[in-house]
């Protein structure tokens, strides 16, 4: 009996042997198989994680350069002011904003003569946009006095305060420009008006001559700003570039037709850090001489913003047979450095007689616009900010009005785009995004109001949009190429 206890005792041990040894067994499968498929996930997720961390980064630290890709898309030019429109003789000198899907396209309806003189009003027509298509309001008018011609509307779309601002000058209806010229001392007034409902209703004008002009010495013969818009800088400072003739000890020096009664033209801006409450003098384009000593007349001009907080000031010269000149300001527009010629951007400089005699214009060239956008390509240039330009790109006639990019802060430009081959004089630029619902994607759209006709360079004021593909498209055909100037 005891020898079949002690035989059933070591069954035993050697049952519960076998049986801890076969579960210790299972035991260890499992958790290598556990400990395996735990080292698959991981390896998985680590050669995922790298494509996922680039899309995450494309997505939140580089929305504002993503931009769809669209079709090239444009609009046929479309007659919005007209000679005779309503009770004025002709309209002139063109300005638009785009703000919150509203054009607001302003210029000079002249009443008594298609001539800088006279009874002109600033007139305003708002246009709705949807998509590609805009339906315009009636004529308004938002600037003039009895006795005085309103000039040079100078629109600025004010984002900090959502306000619409327009500045403007009077100068007595029948005084021309080159009697106060002659006279040497400025007999005008320089104005800011405001809307605070995307252009419906204005403010009463407020005078900021004081502030500007009454600060100048010596004093200017004649101030103008613009034409055509105003801008704001990132820093929220307004910028208004304009230019001004002044007797100085330069223009006693200048013979012929670089002579203006003895005075100098400078290209300038007017500054405001208040949102326009106050404003203040600016810089100008320091006087200079070509490589033949020709005087580069800094006149009517454009200002843009590029990178860094430049801004770039683009004025016409007066001289027949000189391009366009352009400085750099690194302060805001307070000073800018000495101007150069931009060979690339000709402008008109001849007229005909009534002989049909092709002569010089004493007042030569034309005014031109700019405007600066996010460059739709990053990684192509080195430029954040893109500048679109445009004037009649024609180095005899007002003719051919067309637009040019750079691609590089204004230091060089394209060959142009024509958009309207026949006669064409002022124009003004505007930049507008619209984004896809669906991909929240943004598209770039430009539209340029710019003076047109088939008899003159201003039988009518004419509106064209277009996108940066049917730019870029248009750029790459090169239909006109002219050489530079000598």
């Amino acid at each position: 009996m005891r020898f079949l206890r002690a035989l059933l005792r070591a069954m035993l041990v050697g049952v519960r042997k076998a049986v801890l040894r076969d579960i210790r067994a299972c035991i260890s499968t499992q958790l290598l198989v556990i400990l395996g498929s735990v080292m698959m996930v991981v390896i998985v997720v680590r050669q995922m994680q790298g494509p996922m961390d680039v899309v995450i980064e494309e997505q939140i630290v580089r929305p504002k350069d993503m931009f769809a890709t669209m079709t090239p898309q444009d609009t046929e030019p479309e007659v919005i002011f007209k000679s005779g429109m309503g009770k004025y003789n002709t309209s002139r000198i063109p300005a638009i904003v785009h703000h919150k899907n509203m054009f607001l396209a302003f210029c000079e309806a002249r009443k008594d003569t298609s001539h800088d003189i006279g009874n002109i009003h600033i007139v305003l027509r708002r246009g709705k946009r949807t998509d590609w298509k805009v339906e315009w309001g009636q004529l308004q008018v938002v600037a003039s006095r009895h006795g005085y011609r309103a000039m040079n509307p100078v629109p600025i779309v004010d984002k900090v305060l959502d306000v619409i601002l327009l500045v403007y000058q009077l100068i007595p209806a029948w005084v021309s420009q080159w009697k106060l010229v002659r006279d040497g001392v400025y007999n005008q007034y320089l104005m800011v008006s405001r809307s605070f409902d995307n252009g419906e209703t204005w403010t009463i004008a407020k005078d900021i001559t004081a502030s500007t002009l009454g600060q100048m010495r010596p004093p200017p013969a004649l101030y103008a700003p613009g034409p055509g818009h105003g801008i704001q800088l990132k820093s929220g400072r307004l910028l208004v570039a304009g230019n001004y003739f002044v007797k100085d000890e330069v223009g006693p020096l200048l013979h012929y037709l670089d002579n203006f009664h003895n005075t100098t033209n400078y290209a300038n801006v007017i500054a405001s850090d208040d949102n326009g409450e106050t404003w203040f003098l600016g810089g100008r384009i320091p006087f200079g001489v070509d490589p033949f000593w020709r005087p580069i007349h800094g006149n009517e001009a454009t200002a843009v913003e590029i990178d860094k907080g430049q801004v770039c000031l683009n004025g016409r010269t007066l001289h027949a047979d000189l391009t366009r000149v352009v400085s750099f300001s690194d302060n805001g527009g307070e000073t800018f450095g000495a101007g150069r010629l931009a060979r690339e951007l000709v402008e008109p400089g001849y007229k005909l007689t009534d002989d049909n005699f092709v002569i010089p214009s004493k007042a030569g060239g034309c005014q031109a616009s700019m405007i600066g956008f996010p460059a739709p390509r990053p990684y192509v240039t080195d430029s954040n900010t893109w500048v679109l330009f445009s004037n009649p790109a024609s180095p005899k006639f007002r003719e051919r009005l067309s637009v040019r990019l750079s691609k590089d802060g204004c230091k060089s430009w394209s060959p142009p785009w024509n958009i309207f081959s026949n006669f064409s004089g002022y124009s003004d630029l505007t930049y507008f995004e619209m984004r896809n619902p669906v991909t929240g994607l943004r598209s770039q759209n430009f539209a340029v109001l710019f003076e047109a006709g088939n008899v003159t360079s201003h039988d009518a004021l004419m509106f064209k949009m277009f996108n940066v593909e049917s730019l870029l498209s248009g750029l790459d055909k090169g239909k006109l190429k002219f050489d530079p100037a000598v």
